[in-house]
């Protein structure tokens, strides 16, 4: 999915393939916490159209990314569907595991389905400074869990995060079935 991505390039037909997906941004003064901008990107894939030759055949959501900040905390989200819909794969780098403590953390889910296959949570080690994304993205990150459940510790978040793919992928279709 990534290697495809990164075929996109806004010089086409220069260089790579045409860019296609949507983009949302959002930016605002929040109480209490001051700047925030959320840059959302939905990837889509084409479906097989009823009608031959149809120059706007359906699409689908194959592939979501997140990246938003409140207030110094900094956050980026990856979510994997399939062609029906179904997340099969989350990735999210969050401080908001344990918030007394405000460390990122990356957590893996893998999905098939609604079933959990495996999850996974590394616990950022480096020293904390101002992070931003491209940092935390380099940074070092221990493995803290790896199983086929969700520790209790982990919940809130993932949870927050199987809702965010429902969300995006709603957001997805109104904006394509506009």
């Amino acid at each position: 999915m990534k290697g495809w991505i990164e075929l996109m390039c806004d010089s086409f037909p220069a260089d790579g393939i045409p860019p296609e997906y949507y983009e949302l941004i959002v930016k605002q003064n929040l109480p209490a916490t001051g700047g925030h901008e959320e840059i959302i990107r939905m990837y889509y894939g084409e479906l097989d159209s009823e009608e031959e030759g149809d120059p706007y055949p359906p699409h689908f959501l194959r592939f979501a990314t997140a990246k938003y900040n409140y207030a110094a905390r900094v956050f980026y989200e990856e979510y994997l569907y399939d062609d029906k819909g179904q997340v099969m794969f989350i990735y999210a780098l969050t401080p908001d595991v344990n918030l007394s403590e405000l460390r990122p953390y990356e957590l893996r889910m893998w999905f098939d389905g609604k079933r959990l296959l495996r999850f996974n949570a590394k616990k950022y080690v480096e020293p904390l400074t101002y992070l931003d994304i491209t940092t935390l993205k380099k940074g070092i990150f221990k493995d803290e869990v790896t199983g086929k459940e969700i520790p209790e510790k982990f919940r809130e978040e993932t949870d927050r995060c199987r809702q965010a793919a429902q969300r995006y992928l709603k957001l997805f279709n109104s904006i394509d079935n506009r």
